[in-house]
Formats: C-alpha cells, structure tokens, sequence
C-alpha cells in the first residue's frame, strides 16, 4: 500500500506540473503571441503531454500517461472558465458533468495501479512488436495521439467555456453524457463483480449490460464524447468541431476494439461464439448462432 500511495504521489506532482507548464503556454501564446484560444490550448496540451511522456521514459513506464486521457479536458474546460469568467448556470452543469466522467475514469484508473512499474497489457504488445522503436510508437502512438484525439472531441466543451450561455438544448446534452457515464460505471461494477467470481480469466462474462453488447463501457465513452457535440448548438459553432467525436468512434471501432478482441479470442476459447451472438457496441437482443 505504502509503494501504491508514493507511487500516486509522485504521479500527481509529474501532473500538476505539466499542466502548470501547458496552462502558462497556453496563456502566453493567447496574450503575447495573440494566437486563437483553440491553438493556444492546443499546444498547451501537447507541451503537458510532453512532459509527461519525458517522465514516463525516465520512469520506464509508458503507462505514466494513462490518467491523461481522463483529465485533460476537464482541466483545460476549468482553465477557460477562469480566463474568461465565465461561470453561469450552463457552464457549471457542464463542469459537473465532465467531473464525472473524469472522476469515473480516474477511480478505476487508481483501483487497477499498483506501482509506477505497472505497464498495461497493450504498451507491453507494442513494445514486442515494435523493438527498438518502441519509443516512437510510445510517443506518437501511446501518448500523442489520444491527447490530440481528446482534444478533438473536446472542442465542443472548450467553446462552450468561452461563450456558452445555458439554453434548454443543453439539457439533452447533459443528460445524454451523463447517461453515458452512467452506462460505463454499470458495465463496469458488472464486470468488477464477475471477476470476483468467476473460476479463471478464460471465462467470457454474458451477463447484465454485456449480456447485450460486447463493450458497454466502450458504447459510453463513445455516447459521452457524442452527446458533447450538441453543445455546438448553443452558439451555432461551425459543426465541423464535431468531427473529435466522430474520430473518437473510428479510435474504438478500428483499433481499441479490434485489439482487445484479439487479445481476449487468444486465451478465451468461448470468445468466438460470444461474438457471432452478441452485438458490439448496441444493446442489441442476443442473436442465434
């Protein structure tokens, strides 16, 4: 326990740095160089996930970068809240609803990390394949390109931080993002709960949520980042910002999902017959083999 608190500790000072350094990035380039709100967060946040992935290759552990995912938005949502001072009904709504989701992935992050020696299945697969340039597959595929995928998805958020104003279309997207939450942490407890069970990791849950899709959580984060998109219609912002989430829906459907499917089909023998019965992503009634 002891070498899990240190171990946290550490990761939350490597943290509040990089965002301490990507904010005042941000700021400088925004007052002094006079570049658009969006850019200068933009490499705000590719300064921050720098910093982190530096200490990640001192530490050995590429999976430095993984809370990253969660609280990068909701970092830089608060920080153009406070620059802009724009606090009111809809932008607060907003902020608890981003904390939440932040605060679900952040909990399951914390309850799976054991040490900073910790190095998720996946970082270990690339690391094989790609042999001595693991570093740049750690770099641009491991830590870069989610922070840009997010900040993508995040845009929606960020422009309502600047000029939102609460309006009665926000409320469906509010509660279509936190339904989506809301669907990640059930098939999450479920699958918590079967794991606690089950006889050996060969077994294929087919209960609760994933009784009716093979990735309920992963149906949330997508469903989340979609619902987000409706915040465009509070200023009527160019729609073209809505595309973050449609490369969040590619991430999953083309290589999250994929890879861990190969990779339960390798060592679980029922995984096969799980997926010609079961929809992927929908809650969907079980089909016929």
């Amino acid at each position: 326990m002891k070498k899990k608190v240190l171990s946290l500790l550490y990761l939350l000072a490597v943290y509040v740095l990089a965002f301490a350094v990507g904010i005042v990035v941000s700021i400088t380039l925004m007052e002094k160089a006079s570049w658009s709100v969006l850019l200068s967060v933009l490499l705000g946040d590719v300064v921050a996930t720098l910093i982190v992935y530096i200490f990640g290759v001192i530490r050995k552990s590429p999976s430095l970068y993984d809370p990253y995912w969660s609280v990068q938005t909701i970092i830089f949502y608060v920080f153009l809240l406070i620059y802009f001072n724009r606090w009111n009904a809809g932008t607060g709504l907003v902020l608890a609803a981003l904390t939440f989701y932040s605060a679900r992935l952040t909990a399951n992050f914390i309850v799976g990390f054991d040490s900073l020696s910790y190095v998720d299945w996946r970082y270990k697969m690339l690391k094989q394949k790609s042999g001595r340039a693991f570093q740049l597959v750690n770099f641009f595929g491991i830590n870069m390109m989610p922070t840009l995928l997010v900040y993508l998805a995040s845009i929606p958020f960020f422009l309502y931080a600047m000029h939102g104003e609460f309006k009665v279309i926000d409320i469906l997207a509010l509660v279509l993002m936190c339904g989506a939450v809301g669907v990640e942490m059930v098939a999450d407890l479920q699958m918590k709960s079967f794991a606690k069970v089950r006889k050996s990791r060969e077994e294929v849950f087919q209960g609760g949520l994933w009784k009716y899709s093979r990735h309920p959580n992963y149906l949330g984060e997508i469903s989340f980042w979609c619902a987000g998109a409706f915040l465009l219609f509070n200023a009527m912002d160019p729609w073209y910002w809505a595309s973050g989430g449609v490369a969040m829906v590619l991430l999953f459907l083309f290589i999250s999902i994929p890879m861990i499917e190969k990779n339960f089909a390798s060592y679980k023998p029922t995984y096969v017959d799980y997926r010609k019965t079961t929809s992927m992503l929908l809650l969907l009634p079980r089909r016929k083999k």
